[in-house]
């Protein structure tokens, strides 16, 4: 149920603060986010390497990350981008808020048993994640290509960091 009620809280909160009149402007951030959460779970699956897993599944775990995937995160986006501000402070504050949020969120799931971190991933290794993340999604908005480039890095050094023997 945790899941389900994170998906439910996030699309109905994005409704009511989420710039929704501009979702075609965020769609190639929508696909961005579903390409490497995709790819995420290939390189998993085939490097038999999860480090982080839902646990206690909405229906089952494709629907679970379907609905993160296509629903949750779409919803995020629209949030976090479309609320974003001018002025390098309010900007800060902005990543700021969140990160600790995502971070929250995610130290919850833990608590609940919604999912399970492995392979030496941790809390800390969330607020890393989330941390470079939320600048990527912002990044990406501006620069598409700048951000899949700068991207393909970040999963190089998360396939080298947790020692994932794809080659």
């Amino acid at each position: 149920m945790f899941h389900a009620a994170v998906i439910v809280g996030g699309v109905l909160l994005s409704l009511g603060i989420g710039k929704w009149q501009r979702w075609r402007e965020f769609l190639p951030t929508f696909y961005y986010w579903a390409l490497f959460s995709c790819f995420y779970e290939y390189i998993s699956y085939i490097g038999n390497k999860h480090l982080w897993e839902f646990d206690r599944n909405f229906i089952s775990l494709f629907v679970t990350e379907t609905l993160y995937t296509f629903l949750f995160y779409p919803s995020m986006i629209v949030m976090f981008l479309g609320n974003f501000p001018d002025g390098r402070n309010k900007k800060i504050w902005h990543y700021f808020k969140w990160v600790s949020l995502s971070v929250l969120i995610e130290a919850l799931a833990l608590r609940f048993g919604a999912i399970k971190f492995n392979h030496g991933w941790s809390i800390v290794w969330e607020i890393f994640f989330y941390s470079t993340m939320y600048p990527m999604l912002r990044f990406h908005y501006k620069k598409p290509l700048h951000a899949l480039v700068l991207s393909v890095f970040f999963v190089l050094f998360y396939l080298v960091i947790f020692d994932y023997d794809l080659f």
